[in-house]
């Protein structure tokens, strides 16, 4: 959904207009100039827009940040709610082209109507709309088996998604797995410099460190789970052991690796991977 530019005077014969989240900045006759001078954003205007953008900003990471919550629970998403904060870009680019479960099909979602009803593509590219009111599941990578023809269907539409649901790095249980085993070693022996960096990894990329682990929350077959991977404790002095990986349910029990569902070990791993293996949000 594109919204046309709203270009305001500003000083020195600048105009100023959002374009998303991106501050655009022309001189009066029309000429686009690459970024403001500042001079134009310290003046009055200036720093109003200055200002909208970062709440622009702040807003669309809460989107994005509840869409992702969505994803992990695995909870089913009200019609109603969904035809609310439709027309909100924020809210919008991260949802528009999604991969969803909605009355028994699944496909991407390609619009939400104001009375609540939902169109979705299926796999084949024919459109499908779901009884008003039907709840919408946002599903997870892990469940959808060949991302391909969902790639495939996006680029025939000359579409995109705004937030990478399938681009989100998906891990499989590899075969062998000690399906009693209640942990697996994701990255043994790791150095205590390696150690602190990974706590710092961790942080960054918004899992809560607590006990020593960084913990990752999500919803297995509507059962609450964390997934925890041991980072060690603040004193250097008390472990030089990193890596270790396990999951546990609502009542603090240790889950058997056999039991997890495809959800659990993707996620588990992806956090591993995003704390020791180098990757970042943006590829994992």
């Amino acid at each position: 959904m594109t919204t046309p530019l709203v270009w305001v005077s500003a000083a020195r014969g600048y105009e100023l207009a959002l374009d998303g989240t991106t501050l655009r900045c022309r001189r009066t006759d029309g000429r686009d100039v690459k970024s403001p001078p500042k001079g134009v954003l310290a003046d009055p205007v200036g720093e109003r827009f200055a200002a909208l953008r970062d709440r622009l900003v702040r807003h669309e990471e809460e989107c994005r940040d509840t869409v992702e919550s969505w994803l992990l629970s695995g909870v089913p998403v009200p019609a109603g709610l969904l035809a609310r904060i439709w027309q909100d870009p924020g809210w919008r680019s991260c949802l528009e082209h999604l991969v969803v479960h909605t009355d028994g099909r699944t496909g991407l979602l390609v619009d939400v109507a104001e009375d609540g009803r939902v169109s979705v593509r299926d796999e084949s590219g024919l459109l499908y709309g779901p009884p008003a009111g039907a709840s919408v599941t946002l599903l997870h990578p892990a469940l959808l088996g060949d991302l391909g023809p969902w790639h495939r269907l996006l680029e025939a539409h000359g579409v995109a998604q705004g937030w990478a649901q399938l681009d989100r790095r998906v891990y499989r249980r590899p075969e062998g797995t000690d399906p009693q085993a209640t942990g697996i070693d994701a990255f043994e022996g790791e150095p205590f410099t390696a150690q602190w960096r990974a706590r710092m990894n961790a942080l960054e990329n918004g899992f809560v460190v607590r006990g020593g682990f960084a913990v990752a929350k999500f919803a297995e077959r509507f059962l609450r789970m964390e997934a925890r991977c041991w980072v060690g404790e603040a004193d250097p002095g008390a472990s030089e052991e990193a890596g270790r990986l396990l999951w546990v349910d609502e009542a603090e029990h240790p889950v058997a690796v056999g039991t997890l569902g495809p959800v659990a070990w993707s996620e588990g791993l992806r956090m591993a991977e995003l704390i020791y293996g180098g990757a970042t949000n943006d590829d994992a």
